[in-house]
Order: C-alpha cells, then sequence, then structure tokens
C-alpha cells in the first residue's frame, strides 16, 4: 500500500512552476530513503507521469519517491544549464520536507531514462552538497557525451535535441557540446572528497536512437577513476522500452526486460540507497585520511 501526492508544487521558473507526484509506503517505522526519478523525451517532451507505475512500485517498496518535471527546451529557449537549477530545487525541497515528510535526505538515489540519464548523471557528478546525498545513479539508455552523440549520430533528426538544449550549433562548438557532458565532469567529481555516487547504467544493445556505446564508453570512463559502477546490457532491445509511451507496445513494470530488470534494480538500491551508511565520507577519502593520520 502507498499513499500519493499529484502535482506538489516543489520550485518555479521565471515562467512557471515546477511539479513532481509523490508516492511514499503508507506504513513506516524510520525516515525513508529517497529516489527522485527524470523522465526522458529529447529534452523537449515527456512528464513526470511517465514514472507513475515505476513510482508506485517503489514506494510499494519501502521508498519516498519522487517523479518530477523540469523546463523544457523549445525552438526559442534553450533549457541548458537552467534544468539543472531545476533539479537543485527539488533536491531543495527534500531537504525542506524532509522532517515533515520523514526523509532521509542523505539516502537518495536518481533514476533516469534517456534525456533523464543525462540530467540525473550530470547532476550528481557535478553538484554536491553537505545538505543531502546522492547515493547511487540508475542511467538506462542515457546520453553522456553530447559531443560524441552529434559526432556518431545513429539517424539524422530533422531537430539535433542536443543543439536545442544548448541553443547552438555543434559545428564550432564542439567543446561546449563536451562540457556539458557527465562524461566531462568526472574528474571534477573525483576531486570532491565527499563524491562517492554508484552508478549502473543500463542499455539496449539494438537502440537506434542513442548510441548504446555512449554507455559503454561512460562506463569505462567511470572505470578507469575507479567510481564504483555496475552494468547490464540488453541484447535484444532497442528505445523506449522503461516507460509506457503512446502508440509504443511495452514499457510497463511487468513487461519485458523491465520484469526481468526489476530484481536487478530492487538489489542495486537495496544496497546503495537503503542501506547506506549516513555521513559524508566517501571510501577514496576514507583511504586518504588513513594514509595520512593512521587508523580512523
Amino acid at each position: 500500500m502507498f499513499t500519493f501526492e499529484k502535482n506538489v508544487v516543489y520550485g518555479e521558473t521565471e515562467e512557471e512552476y515546477l511539479t513532481a507526484d509523490l508516492y511514499m509506503p503508507l506504513k513506516f517505522n524510520e525516515p525513508l530513503p529517497i529516489l527522485v526519478l527524470i523522465h526522458g523525451g529529447a529534452f523537449q517532451a515527456g512528464s513526470k507521469e511517465m514514472y507513475k507505475e515505476w513510482g508506485e512500485n517503489f514506494a510499494q517498496e519501502g521508498y519516498f519517491v519522487m517523479a518530477i518535471n523540469y523546463r523544457l527546451a523549445t525552438p526559442n529557449y534553450a533549457s541548458f544549464p537552467a534544468v539543472i537549477e531545476d533539479l537543485k530545487q527539488a533536491m531543495n525541497w527534500l531537504v525542506l520536507n524532509a522532517n515533515k515528510k520523514e526523509l532521509d535526505i542523505n539516502k537518495i538515489g536518481l533514476i533516469g531514462d534517456s534525456a533523464g540519464a543525462y540530467l540525473s548523471s550530470l547532476f550528481a557528478l557535478s553538484n554536491h552538497s553537505f545538505s543531502y546525498r546522492v547515493c547511487s545513479v540508475i542511467g538506462v539508455y542515457g546520453l553522456y557525451d553530447l559531443a560524441y552523440e552529434c559526432k556518431n549520430p545513429i539517424i539524422v533528426r530533422d531537430v539535433n535535441m542536443n543543439e536545442r538544449l544548448l541553443g547552438l550549433p555543434f559545428d564550432g562548438n564542439e567543446s561546449a557540446f563536451y562540457a556539458a557532458s557527465p562524461i566531462a565532469h568526472i574528474q571534477d567529481a573525483m576531486a570532491v572528497p565527499t563524491f562517492d555516487t554508484i552508478f549502473y547504467l543500463i542499455w539496449g544493445e539494438k537502440d537506434t536512437i542513442v548510441n548504446p556505446t555512449q554507455s559503454l564508453l561512460f562506463y569505462e570512463a567511470l572505470k578507469e577513476v575507479n567510481i564504483e559502477v555496475e552494468i547490464t546490457k540488453v541484447e535484444d532491445k532497442g528505445h523506449f522500452w522503461f516507460n509506457k509511451l503512446p502508440g509504443i507496445a511495452g514499457g510497463k513494470v511487468n513487461d519485458y526486460p523491465n520484469n526481468v530488470l526489476m530484481p536487478n534494480i530492487l538489489d542495486f538500491l537495496h544496497r546503495t540507497v537503503k542501506q547506506a551508511l549516513n555521513g559524508h565520507y566517501s571510501k577514496r577519502q576514507i583511504q586518504i585520511l588513513s594514509k595520512i593520520g593512521g587508523d580512523v
């Protein structure tokens, strides 16, 4: 059993309020771990309702779930970097309401698909706070290097979603596209003593929308600097299967491959979010302190 609150205002932009749908267990005995769900949609479409089934299921597993809307790019509006501010507002809302909602803000997991995987990964790698802790990120068929995607597209769209996100043509601005990518912020994250986010990357090997090599290269870049990361490759699937979408078969939690992935996802969240130890010491920082001052 779970409770549901729809269209809760968590922030605002210069033009509109930002809303979220909240799911939480009906009964619990201690502050709840938190999952923030970030939808895909090529940075131009999609909504929090895409995560309705996931929100219901995660709430019944003992999580407080916040599925968010965020500002979208249009022909006249480039949403980057402002969209990252939307995620900051969501985190600040969680901190502000932690006592009222009985939340453990040191146990936060981010989950996103496609553009949502990009946003969750970029946020975790480039935004660091002492007020809350992003323990883990699950990214499903995500974009992690905008420059790579522009240079190696599987399909050529009438509208390049990455150019619309940044409001720039790729030609002549390759460095800006790379700088706006999660993969570009890995080294910066490693320099932050408290950074200890764990990643779980999932993708379809037959993806014809986002180059699946994106996920592999991001995985290798994380591994290279010893950031903990796990992966699952779905050999026989492409894109658009993690959420229910109009006119596309599948997408429900009980549909393949979500039904196969669910035990892995829950196990990952249990280990990295629900069982996370409170405190802002990363394993790397503990090792550094141990070498400097002996046993901690």
